[in-house]
């Protein structure tokens, strides 16, 4: 059995994101200091943590915070530098133009190892909402916000995204609703455009600033999907199919790709969420195809267009089962290393939340646990991809993917004696420790915590 040890112990929150929370060598944890996982708005700060010491440093804090922004927050580290990608509102976030899902950014915060100093963050996607501006439909830019930030090997990054000029025109036009969707970025060299206006600055100069990487979308999304098809109405919860790509059987050569949820209907009319897997284009043939093309976005379907060589299938077909669908704790896609498999959550024929699969290449869709008491946090793998942590029933649980074997590795009196509630994502530190949340305190003096379970 594990036993927890304290990391953090400050009266405030210390949240970490859902994936990646921990430095390519192991020896650091990044968090930011929300308390409830849905103040970011209100949370200023990115922190990190050593695993040995417990020492912390304060890695940014955002200038003169509000209740309405600008709001930082789910840092994530680089697979292999000492960099890190956090949501950051836009700095001219206030009461009449507070912090939204449409209203935000990706911001890279580089940082030098061994030492507290980092330089000044920068933004990871360029951002145009502006009409008027010259670089409004170019591809590249993007015209809303990105969160929930990823990394692969080669230093791309996933987002999901929502698109400010839609969520504006929502206001007022019931007919539009959250289309929700996802994409990546590449680094880029050289700048895309120069905004006007002094930038971060009023709400609509704020709104429009360059960027080091080239975004785009991935996902083909439909307002109002057929009935029994394949079309998707939102793409969310996304992640990397394999940390270098995954192999087709018709080629030699990975092939990058994003794999996420995507919102279908049914014949009778259902909406659940089914897996997808879209095939993106090489750097080379991305950047030839979309570089300098102008995206001409008129309507709606236009506006969340993929790039060009983007290709979506769906894996799993799930309608006839009676819980339908990916079920219980929202939770993001995980690949394995290799990225032959995707593991999510989903209910079984009792109802309980079990560990499940879908393989790349063929669509089969496999059970893996036999739990008694359903998943309820997200879902880890290890470094090697052969070991699965979560929370279930207040208690983390490994399962062996190879046998499916199930293991609780800690105790219910360790969490009771010590007044815990564990919460959030269970991490692999390495093969025999794992990095955990748990809120500790009770009242006014209840705080989430970072623990090591060794």
């Amino acid at each position: 059995m594990l036993r927890f040890r304290q990391l953090t112990f400050g009266k405030y929150g210390h949240t970490l994101n859902r994936r990646q929370s921990i430095s390519p060598d192991g020896k650091w944890i990044v968090y930011d200091t929300r308390n409830e996982d849905s103040h970011i708005a209100r949370t200023h700060a990115i922190e990190m943590v050593t695993v040995d010491s417990g020492e912390i440093f304060r890695l940014y804090e955002t200038v003169q915070p509000t209740s309405a922004g600008p709001g930082v927050g789910a840092a994530a580290f680089h697979p292999s530098l000492h960099q890190i990608v956090f949501i950051h509102g836009l700095e001219c976030c206030n009461d009449a133009f507070p912090y939204s899902a449409a209203r935000r950014f990706g911001a890279i915060l580089k940082l030098q190892p061994d030492s507290s100093e980092a330089f000044r963050w920068i933004h990871a996607e360029a951002r145009v909402v502006q009409q008027s501006h010259p670089s409004f439909d170019s591809w590249g830019t993007l015209s809303g916000g990105t969160h929930a930030h990823s990394w692969n090997d080669l230093g791309w990054i996933s987002f999901t995204y929502n698109d400010d000029l839609l969520e504006s025109q929502s206001q007022t036009d019931r007919a539009i609703r959250d289309a929700r969707t996802v994409g990546f970025m590449l680094p880029r060299n050289g700048s895309l455009f120069s905004p006007s206006g002094t930038p971060e600055f009023g709400p609509i100069d704020g709104q429009n600033f360059d960027g080091s990487f080239f975004a785009y979308l991935a996902a083909t999304i439909h307002t109002r999907p057929s009935p029994g098809s394949d079309e998707i109405s939102q793409a969310v919860e996304e992640c990397w199919v394999g940390s270098k790509g995954y192999r087709k059987s018709d080629t030699a050569v990975p092939t990058l790709a994003l794999a996420f949820q995507g919102s279908v209907v049914s014949d009778s009319g259902q909406e659940f969420q089914e897996v997808f897997l879209c095939d993106l284009p090489d750097q080379a043939n991305l950047l030839v195809a979309n570089g300098n093309v102008i995206q001409r976005a008129t309507r709606m379907s236009d506006r969340l267009a993929p790039a060009a060589g983007c290709r979506q299938r769906r894996l799993t077909f799930t309608a006839g089962r009676s819980f339908p669908g990916i079920q219980g704790p929202r939770n993001w896609l995980v690949s394995s290393p290799s990225g032959d498999r995707l593991y999510f959550p989903m209910k079984d024929e009792r109802a309980v939340v079990q560990l499940c699969c879908v393989a790349t290449a063929d669509g089969r869709l496999d059970q893996i646990s036999e739990l008694a008491t359903s998943i309820d946090s997200q879902i880890s793998l290890s470094q090697d991809g052969t070991r699965c942590a979560f929370l279930s029933d207040q208690r983390i649980v490994c399962i062996d993917l190879a046998t499916g074997i199930s293991r609780i590795v800690t105790r219910r009196s360790d969490i009771e004696s010590n007044r815990m509630q564990l919460a959030g994502a269970v991490q692999f530190l390495s093969n025999d420790r794992l990095v955990c949340n748990a809120y500790v305190g009770t009242g006014d003096e209840r705080y989430l915590q970072v623990f090591i379970a060794q």
